[in-house]
């Protein structure tokens, strides 16, 4: 009996003895207190003198960022939608329901003006502004053209700072640019990337040539400025490329040229409305057959169908089957291209157009005329 039970304290303390030792020498085993262990790095793995050109960069980004900001702005736009449903309008206790949308856009007069989207406003009663120093303002809208979707807002407050509209010609494929804006509420958002391309036709009915940009821009981030490091704006942000019915970003953002917008902005401070160049034509792009018929080099430029009597275009003999390849020394790749140098160019002033004419290059010199209003 003695011997059983000293076997058993005997194995006890043997298996005891073990476990403590297993534990003693367990990397998982709690540090006793006092004992030193954590020995945190001595410095950066990289010398700061060898990366000086990088810190550099991410300062002067960080200066760039810290002027640009405070003229970005916030919109929260309403209005009520009336009751839809048959049966709440049948007994009367149907309650019309206030539906709101977000967006951006920027300052760009010390007066309180603002550039957005003409989609982010239309349609809406009410237009409220938040700036960067927590201000919410009420904005009434001065000017909007669907054409190009843009939207002039006004503002009455003090202390605000406007941006510089750049030369969005003068913009270059591969630049580095940042977007700021207002993205699912997310304020003072800001995102960089490169000028991806110029000339897009993101949108089939648009008559705008966008910027194309990889800079991060969401919903909410319509009508923010996309900037260069100048703080420059060189467009406002439009559209996006998406597949997915949510509209989420796949890489491939569109902003309307800073030209275009400048135009909008002049033509509405002028004149309270946007107003249009004009030549007097009808035109069509070249398709594969129009080539092969009157024989052209290439398929660059826009035929003429028809001078319409009294127009610009006529009195400079501009005559059908001309086909127009040069305004002003730049190319006419389409119909889409002309239609907008023509409105984007000053009124009552002389243009130079290139054009094929039975096969010869000629030029001509003509006046952009306003567009007549459109027939009620």
């Amino acid at each position: 009996m003695r011997r059983s039970l000293f076997l058993v304290l005997l194995t006890a303390l043997v298996a005891f003895g073990f476990f403590r030792w297993q534990r003693l020498n367990s990397p998982l085993r709690p540090a006793a207190a006092g004992t030193k262990q954590y020995t945190p790095a001595e410095g950066p793995r990289i010398d700061p003198k060898d990366v000086q050109v990088l810190i550099a960069m991410d300062a002067e980004y960080t200066r760039l960022v810290a002027a640009v900001v405070p003229s970005v702005v916030s919109i929260t736009s309403s209005r009520t939608a009336p009751v839809q449903d048959p049966r709440a309008l049948l007994f009367g206790n149907g309650r019309p329901q206030e539906q709101q949308s977000m967006g951006s856009g920027v300052i760009v007069s010390k007066e309180g003006h603002i550039l957005t989207n003409h989609h982010v406003v239309t349609g809406m009663e009410k237009i409220a502004v938040q700036l960067t120093d927590g201000r919410n303002l009420a904005a009434h809208v001065i000017g909007t053209d669907p054409a190009t979707d843009i939207a002039v807002l006004k503002i009455n407050a003090p202390d605000i700072v406007p941006l510089p509209l750049g030369d969005s010609d003068a913009v270059s494929v591969g630049q580095m640019v940042i977007a700021v804006g207002n993205p699912f509420g997310l304020q003072e958002t800001v995102t960089r990337g490169i000028v991806s391309a110029k000339g897009r036709r993101a949108i089939a009915d648009s008559g705008v040539e966008f910027l194309q940009t990889d800079a991060a821009v969401n919903q909410g981030n319509s009508g923010g400025p996309l900037l260069n490091l100048r703080g420059e704006i060189i467009g406002i942000n439009s559209a996006i490329f998406s597949t997915s019915r949510e509209g989420g970003w796949l890489g491939i953002s569109f902003a309307i040229p800073a030209n275009v917008a400048r135009r909008a902005l002049e033509s509405v401070l002028k004149t309270g409305r946007i107003v249009r160049g004009y030549l007097g034509l009808q035109m069509l792009s070249l398709t594969p057959e129009i080539v092969r018929e009157l024989r052209l080099p290439d398929a660059q430029g826009s035929l003429i169908i028809a001078v319409l009597p009294g127009s610009p275009a006529e009195r400079a003999g501009l005559r059908e089957r001309d086909v127009i390849r040069r305004f002003n020394g730049q190319p006419i790749t389409d119909i889409y291209a002309l239609r907008e140098r023509v409105a984007e160019a000053e009124l009552n002033t002389k243009i130079e157009l290139g054009i094929l004419r039975d096969g010869r290059e000629l030029t001509v010199v003509t006046e952009i005329a306003e567009a007549p209003a459109p027939p009620k």
